[in-house]
């Protein structure tokens, strides 16, 4: 049926139609000599549907299309991926230049290949990457920002590796490496829209329960929050004499709420002393103070030692709870306008 459906398709309608006719009944006719009631197959029904009844033929499309998707990456893999041999830096200038001009034009299957690219390629060489598109269109031409902006909508996927490579770019190394405010804009504005970036941690806890991992792989490493809190922690003590305690507290509030979500999902493996440490120098926020205080119970997952986060399989004693003995514990200063987040919740204790 291929074959006569590709004469079909050179030929106008109404001839195609009288062909399809014409061929249906030479195949009834010799389906009736070996059988008394024809098999009516999907292919001439097919036939009929987009050559008589004029229905655009959808039959292996998608398979096509995703054909052509694989080939593309393949093809896309093999002309950029690191070798580690001199030609990687003419290959990373090239790459550099045809990733800028696909979000100049919005080119979403070269936007597609390069998320693709950013997700397994080592992260050095993802950098590069980002720090070549942030000086195409944060640094280079005032206001150039807004086209990279707007291709948010048309391949979220690469906005998502983008930030992720941008997140390696600028790791707080030295005061040197300071993100563009426009860049900065940019990212804010994109997770106001599509909060599913910082959502894929509540998410995590189900995949890695289904694998069996949960408690024993790490996604966020500990080490790299030790020169986030201590960054945290000299803005804080920089900011103090300019009056922003509304922003310290702010800073504070979401770096609490990041900790409980990477802990409940099994994402962050620490121990309570690890994180206390960590923290200890940070000016005081009462919801960084439950965070770390808890949890009280101990870890059903036999791979974690007693006191290692995560044991978040116990319902919450509720935010505020009054202590047994309201005498020997003084009570703590409240904070009504955060909460814990929804779903991620685990037994506490306020530090006394």
């Amino acid at each position: 049926m291929s074959d006569i459906r590709h004469s079909l398709l050179r030929r106008d309608a109404l001839s195609a139609a009288k062909e399809v006719l014409y061929h249906l009944d030479i195949y009834f006719s010799s389906q009736l000599q070996s059988a008394p009631l024809p098999i009516v197959d999907k292919g001439p029904v097919e036939l009929l549907e987009e050559f008589v009844f004029q229905v655009p033929k959808e039959r292996g499309a998608q398979p096509k299309e995703q054909t052509k998707d694989s080939v593309r990456q393949i093809i896309f893999s093999s002309l950029f991926s690191p070798q580690g041999n001199k030609a990687d830096d003419s290959r990373m200038s090239l790459l550099g230049k045809l990733v800028s001009m696909a979000v100049a034009v919005c080119r979403i299957p070269v936007l597609e290949c390069a998320a693709s690219w950013l997700q397994r390629t080592p992260v050095v060489y993802c950098v590069r990457l980002a720090r070549a598109l942030v000086d195409d269109y944060c640094c280079l031409v005032p206001g150039s920002v807004q086209t990279l902006k707007q291709i948010f909508s048309a391949s979220p996927r690469f906005c998502c590796q983008f930030i992720t490579a941008v997140t390696a770019l600028y790791d707080l190394s030295s005061d040197d490496v300071i993100p563009p405010l426009d860049l900065l804009e940019m990212i804010v504005t994109w997770i106001f829209e599509d909060p599913s970036i910082l959502q894929v941690l509540m998410m995590l806890q189900v995949h890695l329960t289904e694998k069996n991992l949960y408690g024993r792989l790490g996604l966020v490493l500990f080490d790299h929050m030790v020169p986030l809190v201590e960054e945290i922690n000299r803005l804080a003590d920089e900011l103090n004499p300019l009056n922003a305690s509304q922003e310290i507290e702010l800073s504070l509030d979401r770096l609490a709420q990041a900790l409980q979500v990477a802990m409940a999902s099994g994402a962050l493996l620490c121990t309570r002393e690890d994180l206390r440490t960590l923290c200890s120098r940070l000016p005081h926020n009462n919801l960084l103070q439950l965070v770390i205080s808890g949890p009280v119970q101990q870890s059903p997952h036999a791979a974690l030692p007693p006191g290692f986060y995560p044991h978040i399989h116990t319902p919450p004693l509720g935010y505020g709870a009054v202590p047994a003995h309201p005498a020997a514990h003084p009570a703590l200063p409240t904070h009504p306008g955060h909460t814990f987040l929804s779903g991620m919740t685990f037994p506490f204790r306020p530090i006394r």
